[in-house]
């Protein structure tokens, strides 16, 4: 085995040690088999090539092609040596300059790949010929990385140290999260060998793309291949590129597909008039998209919210939006909903809400149904969609939704200042998870000066994306240290509910605007600067906030990695079980909004808001698969209908047959609250 080989089968065992390190929150066994596999072996393409740099020098220094056995440990040791000590000296600062993190991570490495090509050269020097001694060594390493992360005390941020708000009992453990997922070592091992199998296998797929391209282009251009490694490996990259740019098309074909269909269970247009879609709008049904349909569809009727809040005189709320598929501009989206606004008199009502949409166009029912029942009825909701892809896939779109947004914004303003302030309703604004990031992107680079300009009552985000440049931009240098205390102006940034739920009474009162985030949510943490540079919230142990994993050490690539496996786990909610974890919200969101948007209720009231939530969510989760299972054809329909009932007993953890089923739909879709 060469030098290079040796030294990266010694970094790949020790990265791939410290990719069982918890993070964020749990993980499946697949889920940890892949970031085992992937990590280790691009750890073996970094780790060998560097080791073979440095037998390259210490060629030069033995001035013979096989470079001396003391040559190579004087490399080694040298750049381990160095390398250590520029680590050191460059050790971590909360909101450090790019250029001490890029020097910090370069030394890291340098040390790194020292010290396993170190290993490796010592390791040759006790048996030249056997390359069983490496693979001892390897293993030893990572035996040694595992043992040095303690995995005995390290915890995800999700677990936490009791019964709390949200929190869900596992075995005699207790996790913020919608479901705890473990991880089986065996599967975990046997899997992890095979990705890493098929990581390394497409790697060396590239490479010899990549000299096929170099012999292309030494045949058209003359000269020899060497002379187009350059020319190759640039060609190779963009290939591979356009096949990977082809895949993500065609996925979002088919996502739109899904996104832009209206289900079964919501292919009745809506009679009542307050309701886009509804005849009296003009409005196609049929290109509401499925997340607009659900929306409107679901809207709160006077009966129900009278039932729930024990009064009598409700009135029927008014939901307006605008889909993708209504206008094929921004200007024309944001106008169909401001005419909607004027036509079902939205702004004559108590509250105006703005709501925007997260990627697929999904806006939350419980924020909405929470803001129905506190007005009794006496309320609009208004939404723009800019995309029906998932939000990973809407990423791009960002801007369009912040645009589009500021159009419905700008149009709002303008009505309301041309009515008394009497006669202005309260306005107040939600944004959910990539919805955030486009509504607060509107103030970015005004402060807090942005939000006075738009006649905005009160506001409430969550979720909030880690590139939203304007919190980042409200955050400024705090640090995560401390609870933050309120402001700029009437803003607050909890790092966490514990945060938000430990301010005093009189400080709460002077927030307007609330960016809410959970500490173990990874959409807030997430980024590219994860891959290359350690983030705040894995900072020393002494000053990492609730909500951040425990004995957890960041690794270059690999917690980039894990921080995506993470996103994945957000959000797996169990339909009418409100947890208070990762990127779900469900539970804390009544209590923010009575709060935030100074709408107040009685004990009993809230108590009753939280039960019908619960049951309404429930029960259109189960008659929205249902109507699907009997759209199926006659083949299909048996099988389907058998799994909505096993979804139903797993979610009410009791036997659930149709006549029950039917019952929960028909308690839910008009809930009492008793």
């Amino acid at each position: 085995m060469d030098h290079g080989a040796g030294t990266g089968l010694i970094g790949a065992a020790f990265t791939a040690a410290h990719s069982y390190q918890p993070n964020l929150l749990t993980r499946r066994t697949l889920d940890q088999a892949i970031i085992t596999g992937a990590t280790a072996a691009g750890a073996y393409g970094v780790f060998s090539t560097g080791g073979s740099v440095m037998a390259s020098v210490a060629s030069r220094l033995s001035r013979s092609d096989v470079p001396s056995t003391k040559a190579l440990a004087l490399v080694s040791g040298a750049a381990t040596a160095a390398g250590a000590a520029a680590w050191w000296a460059l050790r971590w600062r909360e909101h450090e300059p790019n250029a001490r993190a890029l020097g910090r991570l370069t030394a890291q490495f340098t040390a790194a790949i020292g010290a396993a090509s170190l290993t490796s050269t010592v390791s040759d020097a006790v048996s030249p010929d056997n390359d069983r001694d490496i693979a001892v060594a390897a293993a030893l390493t990572g035996a040694l990385a595992w043992a040095s992360t303690q995995p005995w005390k390290a915890r995800p941020g999700s677990l936490v140290d009791g019964p709390m708000p949200g929190a869900i009992k596992s075995g005699d453990e207790y996790f913020l999260e919608d479901q705890v997922r473990e991880v089986s070592p065996a599967k975990t091992v046997a899997i992890g060998v095979a990705v890493a199998g098929l990581t390394f296998g497409l790697a060396r797929t590239e490479s010899a793309l990549t000299r096929a391209m170099s012999r292309g282009a030494a045949f058209v251009l003359g000269g020899t291949a060497e002379d187009h490694q350059t020319t190759g490996r640039v060609s190779a990259a963009a290939a591979t590129a356009a096949l990977g740019w082809l895949a993500i098309g065609q996925a979002s074909s088919l996502l739109a597909k899904g996104g832009g269909s209206i289900e079964p269970a919501h292919s009745t247009q809506p009679a009542l008039p307050e309701i886009s879609g509804s005849p009296a709008s003009g409005l196609a049904w049929t290109r509401m998209t499925r997340e607009g349909a659900r929306w409107l569809s679901m809207a709160l009727t006077p009966e129900g919210i009278n039932s729930v809040m024990g009064i009598s005189d409700a009135r029927q709320p008014i939901r307006v939006y605008s889909s993708v598929e209504l206008a094929d501009t921004e200007a024309g989206r944001a106008q169909i909903l401001l005419d909607e606004i004027d036509r079902t008199g939205a702004l004559d009502r108590k509250v105006f809400a703005l709501f925007s949409a997260t990627g697929s166009g999904y806006v939350n029912y419980v924020a909405t149904e929470t803001l129905e029942y506190l007005t009794a009825g006496d309320c609009a909701s208004a939404c723009v969609q800019y995309s029906v892809l998932p939000s990973a896939l809407s990423l791009g779109l960002v801007g369009t939704g912040t645009s589009q947004t500021q159009m419905v914004m700008s149009g709002i303003v303008e009505r309301l200042m041309a009515r008394t302030p009497d006669q202005r309703p309260h306005f107040v604004l939600f944004g959910e998870s990539l919805g955030s990031q486009v509504s607060e992107e509107m103030f970015n680079g005004t402060d807090v000066l942005g939000l006075k300009g738009t006649a905005l009552d009160a506001a409430l985000w969550i979720g909030t994306p880690a590139a939203t440049k304007w919190r980042r931009e409200l955050w400024g240098t705090r640090t995560v240290a401390e609870a933050p205390g309120v402001g700029p102006g009437a803003t607050y940034l909890p790092r966490n509910l514990v945060d938000w739920r430990a301010l005093p009474d009189d400080q709460r009162e002077e927030v307007k605007f609330l960016l809410l985030m959970n500490g173990d949510d990874p959409i807030p943490k997430f980024g590219p600067q994860v891959a290359w540079r350690r983030p705040d919230w894995l900072g020393p142990e002494t000053i990492r906030p609730f909500g951040s994993p425990h004995g957890t050490r960041w690794i270059p690539g690999m917690t980039y990695l894990t921080t995506f496996f993470d996103m994945q786990s957000a959000l797996v909610p169990t339909p009418g079980v409100f947890a208070e974890g990762g990127h779900d919200y469900r539970d804390v969101l009544p209590e923010a909004i009575s709060t935030t948007w100074r709408l107040p209720a009685t004990p009993e009231q809230r108590a009753r808001i939280d039960k019908a939530l619960r049951e309404r969510e429930l029960a259109w989760e189960l008659h929205r698969n249902w109507t699907a299972a009997v759209a199926k054809p006659a083949q299909d329909q048996s099988a389907a209908q058998q799994k909505v009932l096993e979804n139903a007993s797993k979610y009410t953890s009791r036997k659930v047959d149709a006549d029950e089923l039917q019952a929960i739909i028909a308690r839910g879709l008009q809930p009492t609250g008793d």
